[in-house]
């Protein structure tokens, strides 16, 4: 599969501050380590813009249900109440399959 079979939805970067500041609250609260940060970054970015699904190969620091837990409690805690999945590509099921 090519890219371009692949709806690509560019996200504003107006909310910048917003995502920078929580995304350092994940790195704080010890649920990403400071040396990943990136992956902090697309974390936030998904919840300050309410995505329903982040999908990353990486089952250490994103793609896995103790991880998710934590996230959702700091977003709970900072007032972002839209649930955010974080699941590997193979666990996201084609929608043209139902």
């Amino acid at each position: 599969m090519t890219l371009r079979q692949y709806p690509i939805m560019l996200l504003p970067t107006d909310r910048k501050t917003e995502v920078e500041r929580l995304a350092e609250l994940y790195m704080a609260a010890q649920i990403i380590p400071a040396s990943k940060r990136d992956d902090a970054f697309h974390v936030a970015y998904a919840t300050v813009f309410e995505l329903d699904i982040l999908v990353s190969w990486n089952f250490k620091h994103l793609a896995n249900v103790r991880r998710e837990t934590l996230f959702l409690a700091v977003n709970e805690s900072e007032g972002y109440r839209h649930p955010l999945r974080l699941m590997p590509p193979i666990g996201v099921e084609d929608e043209d399959r139902r």
